[in-house]
C-alpha cells in the first residue's frame, strides 16, 4: 500500500468504509504505539454508515481517521 491508495477498512464501529491513505505512521511516530495510516473517509455514504453506528460525525464532513494495519481489508484503487 502507498499514499493515495483507497482501501476498504473494517471500522471499530462495525461498518466497512473506504479510506484514502494520506500518511504512513510507524509505532514510534504515533500515540497508539502501532503501525498504521492517517487517512480520510472518502464517501458520504460511508460517513452516514458510521453515524448510524453511533460515531459522532456530521453528514457533510469527510473525517480524518487513523487506520490500524490489521483493519485494512483490501486496496480498492
Amino acid at each position: 500500500m502507498e499514499i493515495g491508495d483507497i482501501v476498504l477498512v473494517e471500522s471499530f464501529a462495525g461498518p466497512r468504509v473506504h479510506v484514502k491513505l494520506l500518511k504512513r505512521l510507524t509505532h514510534r511516530k504515533n500515540e497508539w504505539g502501532v503501525n498504521g495510516w492517517d487517512g480520510i473517509v472518502m464517501y458520504k455514504d460511508d460517513v452516514k454508515k458510521l453515524i448510524a453506528a453511533g460515531v459522532p460525525y456530521k453528514k457533510e464532513e469527510k473525517p480524518m481517521v487513523f487506520i490500524f494495519d490489521n483493519d485494512i481489508i483490501k486496496v480498492v484503487k
